[in-house]
């Protein structure tokens, strides 16, 4: 009778190869539960998942989901000590304020290469001119200091067959709350489209800028290039269907994060909750939960403000929902911070016999004294 083969000893070489075929996370997962040779395999090979970049002026810290602090860090080739990260993007690429409410730029910890954004936002304003009898209305431009609480990236730079599809989209705060930049410009541009109030959460899909603002309202922009070679931004209110708007769960939402589903083909909305116990305690956290409004089958789903992204898991099984701790407070908010909490982090499992069930499985320590913890996506 012939020996059954030890596959528990096969070459690492060989389990490498393997492992990095294996685009399913459930496959990945099942591959690190074989043994301890298989698992240290898996945790030297490069994970699809993002991993938890905690920046703060003293160190710089990363977290690996299904790893934890003790597996091979992610190369950080250029480390800015008190910058700000307002959000990410895949390989690697994050937009920064260098000095917090200033320095604005592209920056990729992986190569350490940087693209310089402007501090400035051209307005267009209207203004009228009295001459004897008559009144015109004349358009005229000035530059205003641009604050960034949140941004995101159409794409990589560079991508596709230049830089020009690198468009960046930041919700801002000042005189005006929605900006964007592609390459070659001095300022960012606005939009008569202008939100009503101040966004939560923005993100790129299908070749639009979405963002949504706390009364569910959600906002699609479009870029084109003018014929005198500026950009022409077209915007517009989407109105949502009833099921997007519906309650819930009971308590008050306290941050909405917009981001693609794992397949790209749908647009999808979480939405955080917070329990309330009577009426006047809005700043009780014990009851926090995120909710789905979406056939949440087959995707791990990693929200934050401006670095959130959707995973396939290869199976039908429930989703998961990895949250940090960034609660919206208010456009000012991210600007007045000297110190970004980080305890009401975790993970949410949609399965229906555990609707509200929290597991406190990410870092909540130490706290940052520069930037809220964020995504890094590889």
């Amino acid at each position: 009778m012939a020996v059954a083969a030890d596959w528990t000893n096969l070459h690492q070489d060989l389990l490498t190869r393997i492992f990095v075929l294996l685009s399913c996370i459930t496959d990945r997962i099942r591959f690190s539960a074989m043994c301890k040779h298989w698992c240290s395999v898996a945790l030297q090979s490069p994970s699809p998942l993002p991993w938890l970049l905690m920046p703060s002026t003293a160190v710089t810290s990363c977290y690996r989901i299904f790893g934890g602090f003790s597996d091979p860090r992610p190369s950080l080739a250029d480390h800015p000590r008190r910058a700000r990260f307002c959000g990410s993007f895949q390989g690697g690429w994050f937009v920064v304020a260098l000095e917090q409410i200033r320095g604005h730029a592209l920056l990729n910890l992986r190569s350490g290469e940087r693209v310089q954004l402007p501090d400035r936002v051209r307005l267009r304003d209207r203004f009228s001119m009295k001459h004897v009898d008559d009144i015109h209305l004349k358009d005229y431009t000035r530059k205003c200091p641009v604050f960034i609480r949140a941004a995101t990236m159409a794409a990589a730079p560079p991508a596709g067959p230049g830089a020009s599809a690198c468009v960046v989209a930041a919700l801002t705060t000042g005189q005006t709350n929605i900006a964007f930049w592609p390459p070659g410009m001095d300022c960012w541009s606005t939009t008569k489209t202008e939100l009503r109030g101040d966004a939560q959460d923005l993100t790129f899909h299908d070749g639009w800028f979405y963002t949504v603002t706390p009364r569910d309202e959600l906002f699609g922009y479009k870029l084109s290039n003018h014929k005198d070679g500026t950009i022409k931004v077209r915007g517009h209110e989407i109105t949502l269907p009833e099921l997007w708007q519906a309650p819930l769960a009971s308590g008050e939402i306290v941050a909405r994060y917009l981001l693609s589903s794992a397949s790209g083909e749908d647009l999808l909305m979480v939405k955080r909750y917070v329990a309330v116990p009577g009426l006047h305690a809005a700043t009780e956290r014990s009851g926090l939960a995120c909710r789905r409004f979406y056939r949440m089958w087959g995707q791990v789903l990693f929200v934050g403000r401006g670095c959130s992204k959707a995973f396939d898991t290869g199976n039908r099984q429930p989703s998961c929902v990895y949250f940090l701790d960034d609660v919206y407070r208010g456009p000012m908010s991210v600007l007045q911070q000297d110190q970004y909490l980080c305890t009401d982090t975790g993970s949410l499992s949609c399965l229906p016999k555990y609707p509200d069930e929290i597991n406190r499985c990410l870092p909540q320590e130490p706290s940052s004294d520069s930037s809220p913890w964020i995504w890094y996506l590889q």
